[in-house]
């Protein structure tokens, strides 16, 4: 008796594929709005929508069999030319491609979302019974109105790729864990030699280990490569949102792209895609305007976005800059007041920088109506709270008339980062560089209590303090006043001024030990959830170290 394969071991990869496929066929359909007397990009949405239909077929997918199975008849008789390529045709394949996004997604989500396909079918079916044809010039010109320009070849090219596998994140921070447990095998091995052996084969020994540590070194290398990923995978999918947009706006818009080969870590580019589109979405909304009223303002009648990303030193910066109409600091201070956001006097103390970074506050907006694309006070916020919670920033840049441009500055790896080694009593803590601010020594007379709360004045801000021996419960000496552990000199104490989400606090420390870059490891089992602990490492001598989670001790 043959048994029955069991195909869910395959669902991830179908998964996989199936968006990769998803992502083809709409850049494929975006180079045939542009050119459609081109028959490469047409073979290309046949080649994929082939390979689709056969994958859920295979799965038991029946509804994107269906319709997949529909596609390629009508595809058959486009590029047999049979039929003609109009742009009710180009806007039937891409509701068609939104519809296996949406099935797609139910495979991923396990929840049926009761897609009902007869109104594609038939609109796919009549298609090939449509008599009305157009030119290929009138289709060109049509399209030309409305299709976003973007730097890409003259045609979709099926390029060769090197042989990959696809492996799970939390498999390579498996691996990464277990080059940790190396290291503290080494540090055991050294301490175990200096006890037992004599100086000759404590040198031999000394040698072989530090051949060990170079592989292991690169070994760590290559896994953190592995966890990297092109920003072009995000980049790739702009296309699609601006044609949908200019679509709704009726008027065209460019889109230039450039540093889509900049690698960032994987779960990094899972996290950004959306904080882009709802930039994007603002650039288009509140940014470029009309082509009447640029030509009233002497600048070309079409507008363009940029995405620019590029390295500067340990981070990946993405500039999305637009030459709309920018931003006008007295219409955000006004719509900041009138909701209640920020009083009136703090509005008007802010500069006119500053006032910018009103548009990140929750519920923040100026739009004077509610559409699909923005209005709904929602997205600034997001994206501004998602990027810091990659130990990353947000900066904002415009001039009234001439444009925006919003800075995100990240960092390349989330597993490597730059740590400030501090000792709490006896125990070594790290603290990511990217959130301190500042480090003063201060005196115990300039400690002031306002509202049971402890705080030092450092530079005309008042900083709360926040005593990390009592938080991590590691002093018994602690009392409400100066812990003596952390008196230095007996007169002065440690203040590491950290921010996350725009707020401020000193961390009290007993002593600073200096910054080193330090591989996170995950904590894992009790130790998981373990609140003001964001990870731990493991220096080179073997000791491990905890790692401060900053954004959960400043926001709680």
């Amino acid at each position: 008796m043959v048994e029955e394969m069991d195909m869910s071991q395959f669902r991830d990869l179908f998964l996989a594929e199936a968006n990769e496929y998803l992502q083809g066929l709409n850049q494929a359909l975006l180079q045939l709005a542009r050119r459609p007397e081109e028959i490469e990009p047409l073979n290309e949405i046949f080649r994929l929508a082939h390979t689709l239909k056969g994958m859920s077929a295979t799965m038991g997918y029946t509804k994107i069999t269906e319709l997949t199975h529909q596609m390629e008849d009508v595809l058959d008789k486009l590029r047999k030319g049979e039929s003609s390529i109009t742009p009710e045709t180009i806007d039937i394949f891409f509701e068609c491609f939104d519809i296996l996004e949406i099935l797609v997604e139910e495979v991923t989500s396990g929840e049926e979302k009761k897609v009902d396909l007869l109104p594609i079918l038939s609109k796919l079916r009549a298609t090939t019974l449509e008599e009305k044809v157009l030119s290929v010039k009138e289709v060109t010109e049509k399209k030309e109105e409305t299709v976003g320009t973007v730097p890409s070849p003259s045609t979709v090219e099926r390029k060769k790729k090197m042989p990959t596998v696809r492996v799970k994140v939390e498999y390579l921070d498996t691996l990464m864990n277990l080059i940790g447990e190396l290291v503290i095998v080494k540090a055991q091995i050294n301490q175990l030699a200096s006890e037992i052996l004599d100086v000759k084969e404590r040198e031999e020994l000394s040698r072989a280990l530090n051949q060990f540590e170079r592989v292991s070194t690169n070994l760590q290398e290559e896994v953190l490569k592995t966890r990297m990923a092109p920003l072009g995978l995000i980049f790739e999918r702009f296309p699609r949102i601006l044609y949908d947009l200019t679509q709704r706006k009726g008027y065209k818009v460019n889109l230039e792209i450039y540093g889509s080969e900049i690698e960032v870590d994987r779960i990094i580019t899972e996290q950004l895609s959306d904080c882009l589109i709802h930039i994007l979405r603002n650039a288009l909304d509140h940014g470029i305007e009309s082509p009447e009223e640029r030509e009233k303002f002497g600048k070309a009648t079409i507008g363009t976005v940029k995405f620019l990303a590029y390295r500067e030193a340990s981070q990946v910066v993405i500039e999305v800059v637009d030459d709309g109409k920018g931003m006008d600091p007295a219409e955000i201070r006004r719509a900041a007041i009138g909701k209640g956001l920020i009083s009136s006097e703090e509005a008007f103390s802010l500069s006119e920088e500053e006032v910018l970074y009103l548009v990140t506050y929750p519920q923040f907006s100026t739009a004077k109506e509610v559409t699909d694309v923005s209005g709904r006070g929602v997205g600034l916020d997001v994206v501004k709270t998602r990027i810091e919670s990659f130990n990353g920033k947000l900066e904002i840049k415009s001039k009234k008339g001439e444009g925006s441009r919003f800075i995100l500055k990240l960092p390349l790896t989330l597993v490597v980062i730059r740590a400030l080694l501090v000792k709490i009593d006896e125990e070594v803590y790290a603290i990511p560089v990217a959130n301190i601010r500042s480090i003063a020594v201060v005196n115990p007379e300039e400690i002031k209590t306002i509202e049971n709360q402890q705080v030092i004045v450092l530079r005309q801000e008042v900083i709360p303090l926040i005593r990390l021996s009592e938080v991590f419960s590691i002093s018994k000496k602690a009392t409400s006043g100066i812990a003596v552990n952390n008196i230095l000199d007996n007169s002065s104490l440690y203040v590491i001024v950290v921010e996350a989400t725009g707020k401020k606090k000193g961390f009290v420390v007993s002593g600073l030990l200096g910054h080193q870059e330090v591989v996170i490891k995950s904590l894992t089992g009790l130790a998981k959830n373990t609140y003001g602990f964001s990870g731990a490492t493991i220096l080179g001598d073997g000791r491990v170290v905890l790692i401060i989670d900053v954004l959960s001790l400043v926001t709680s």
